[in-house]
């Protein structure tokens, strides 16, 4: 654990947790960069397997349905059932310490999956990923809370959330450059080598913040999991950005799935390219969306609240018509140079959503309120998203062949930009008076 030196130390006139000064925390941004990188570990070990999808295939029968469910259904049901009570443990014990102990989980379980010969046994390792992952995002979002103001929160989530871009990234590359030199399985054991280092460096350098730090009132006891679902329906902003989240997820996960098959199967692009090309172009492209949408929504929010959905719904329409030209295009390098925007685009929807639950919801509650709205996101999102693509793909296959897989795309994902649009639109009427309710300094 980070520990506090003479000159960390706070000085007189700094506040305590539940005067809304707060105590600095020593270490914190060696603690961001920690838990991003545990983040990042945690997205890689999403990714790889959606880059791998086609030597998987020929390595073990498996049909695109079965794919979206190990890519999306199958990690969706049972991360879901896992976040709510690891939330609600992280909302009364140390959260460093569960954070660690969920990536080293799923790091193992990651490692047995190079070991898979089988849907079966694939599926089992995967279910194994996602109860460890359930441990890392919901108390680490909680964790930012109580190390900046909310002033800086939007921008702290920001820079954490560009983990998610960074192991997509990481894992493309990763999977392209080490699955045509060594096979697919050598590349789940080098993601589960690196989260297995990664979680014991967690536990002994990033500091465990105290919890309510920058809040007017002292936490109170942690809220029932009934009371935390009820904030989500009194403050009318946390359900309909949940939702859009939702929506978010199905779109982001089911390009991110099946995006290098497309590359691959309908465009006749190698493994190597999809490392090379595909992994820095949708690894910079979301970094940059997440970077310019936590900006932008910083400087409009000083104006109106309401940019907290207004921003992330245009750029939802905008994303649309940009995502659909993207997949007409005649070669998979033009398809990546016009997919650049939209995917920066999508990831708009992030930085917001996830700061206004930081923003809204009680200290003692906001791992759980966070579990609340990864539930969501990931049901409705990934445990949906690859699937829908999925079964469209091999429904429209059987006429259109390869070709089917990017129609299945364009007609699964383009209306639900439309919906996520709509859905932000709406929670841009309530966020200001939510804000009035619960009194949050932003």
């Amino acid at each position: 654990m980070a520990q506090s030196t003479a000159s960390d130390a706070p000085p007189p006139s700094a506040g305590t947790p539940g005067d809304g000064r707060g105590l600095p925390v020593p270490g914190r941004w060696l603690g961001v960069g920690l838990l991003t990188v545990i983040y990042v570990l945690n997205y890689m070990d999403r990714q790889i397997l959606a880059i791998l999808i086609e030597p998987i295939k020929a390595d073990i029968a498996l049909t695109d349905t079965q794919v979206g469910l190990l890519t999306g259904t199958l990690f969706a049901v049972f991360y879901s059932i896992i976040t709510i009570p690891v939330a609600m443990l992280a909302d009364r014990m140390n959260r460093i310490w569960i954070i660690a102990i969920g990536c080293f989980l799923w790091s193992c379980f990651t490692g047995l999956s190079g070991l898979a010969v089988t849907f079966l046994a694939l599926a089992i390792a995967r279910i194994g990923v996602a109860f460890g992952e359930a441990g890392g995002v919901a108390p680490s979002l909680s964790i930012l809370g109580d190390y900046f103001t909310p002033r800086r929160r939007v921008i702290a989530i920001s820079l954490f959330t560009c983990a998610s871009p960074m192991g997509i990234m990481a894992g493309a590359m990763a999977g392209g450059l080490i699955s045509a030199e060594y096979g697919w399985r050598a590349v789940f054991y080098f993601a589960a080598i690196l989260g297995i280092i990664a979680a014991p460096l967690l536990i002994w350098l990033a500091p465990e913040p105290p919890r309510g730090n920058y809040e007017k009132d002292a936490p109170g006891r942690p809220l029932s999991l009934p009371a935390t679902v009820a904030l989500f329906f009194r403050l009318p902003t946390l359900g309909w950005m949940a939702l859009s989240c939702g929506f978010f997820a199905m779109i982001a996960n089911g390009l991110i799935t099946w995006m290098p098959a497309v590359l691959m199967r309908v465009y006749g692009a190698s493994g190597q390219d999809i490392a090379l090309y595909y992994g820095p172009v949708i690894g910079i492209s979301l970094m940059i969306g997440l970077f310019s949408s936590g900006a932008i929504i910083s400087w409009f929010a000083q104006r109106s609240l309401r940019a907290f959905a207004i921003v992330p719904a245009i750029a939802m329409l905008l994303c649309a018509p940009l995502f659909a030209l993207a997949l007409t295009a005649d070669t998979w390098q033009m398809v990546l140079l016009w997919s650049f925007v939209p995917i920066a685009l999508i990831n708009f929807v992030v930085p917001p959503a996830l700061t206004l639950v930081q923003n809204l919801a009680p200290p003692e509650a906001r791992s759980t309120a966070s579990a609340v709205l990864m539930l969501v996101l990931n049901l409705v999102g990934i445990g949906l998203g690859p699937l829908v693509v999925g079964m469209a793909s091999d429904y429209f296959s059987r006429e259109m062949g390869d070709d089917g897989l990017r129609y299945a795309m364009i007609i699964s994902l383009v209306p639900i930009m439309i919906l996520t649009a709509i859905t932000l639109f709406i929670a841009a009427t309530t966020v200001v008076r939510d804000h009035e309710r619960v009194a949050a300094p932003v």
